[in-house]
């Protein structure tokens, strides 16, 4: 996370300041660009590291508000905000919501729910729900997992109920999938200390569309640093990707290892 974003965060010790430090729409915006620009705005569209501000000017049916942007690339020249392609993206809700929800999650060490979440910054349960997975999601992609990392995939999903009309999958027919559960792919951060009371390793799920090492590289390229030590099975996905980061090691299960 940037060190503006940090050191604002830091300087918060109770709920007061909290609700002083983002009472004002326009300085949450400007926290919120540190976190998501902290090297300077870049365009979402084409990745173009210049841009002009268009707060004020006349667009046509109205004038820009506060925070849109423009490409400055001749080829793109697209306009965004810092919500734009986030997690964040199209959102209704004002910012210093957002920043007071980033707050209270940030605080809670054992995580916060949605109905908690929801008392306190006053919306509904499945707006706290939204708001909950999309910062933890921002908070993620900030926050690559580096060390060692474990990675494995596994099926996700109870047992289906049983059709009377359709065959049970996985009984070797051309075509038929082996089964009906979404696969996941695990990614787990490896403690830097063993000793009692060391802070844990981070850990990861996301669901992905296959076992390709197409898959494995879209999830494994976002969340993991190319530094890293990567730990996985014989899986084809992982062993076409490895040589991607510093170092890969595999275990042989089919040798008990």
């Amino acid at each position: 996370m940037p060190e503006e974003m940090h050191a604002v965060l830091s300087d918060i010790r109770t709920v007061e300041d909290m609700v002083e430090a983002f009472r004002d729409e326009e300085h949450c915006r400007r926290l919120l660009e540190a976190m998501v620009w902290p090297n300077g705005r870049i365009c979402p569209a084409c990745g173009y590291k210049r841009s002009i501000a268009l707060a004020g000017r006349n667009t046509g049916q109205r004038r820009a508000r506060p925070g849109l942007y423009q490409c400055s690339n001749g080829d793109c020249r697209h306009q965004f905000t810092v919500t734009t392609r986030t997690p964040l993206h199209s959102t209704k809700l004002p910012l210093r919501l957002w920043l007071k929800a980033l707050w209270l999650i940030l605080q809670s060490d054992k995580g916060l729910s949605s109905v908690r979440l929801a008392e306190a910054l006053g919306v509904s349960q499945p707006t706290a729900w939204r708001m909950g997975h999309a910062l933890r999601l921002m908070v993620a992609r900030e926050n690559p997992l580096g060390g060692t990392v474990e990675v494995d995939w596994f099926y996700l999903g109870g047992r289906p109920k049983k059709d009377l009309g359709e065959p049970p999958p996985g009984r070797g027919r051309k075509g038929q999938p082996q089964t009906t559960k979404s696969p996941a792919m695990a990614r787990v951060q490896r403690p830097p200390s063993t000793k009692v009371g060391a802070p844990a390793g981070d850990a990861r799920a996301t669901i992905i569309d296959d076992l390709s090492a197409l898959e494995a590289a879209r999830v494994l390229g976002k969340e993991v640093q190319l530094e890293a030590h990567l730990m996985s099975d014989e899986w084809k996905a992982f062993t076409t990707i490895g040589h991607n980061f510093a170092d890969h090691q595999t275990v042989r299960h089919s040798t008990q290892e």
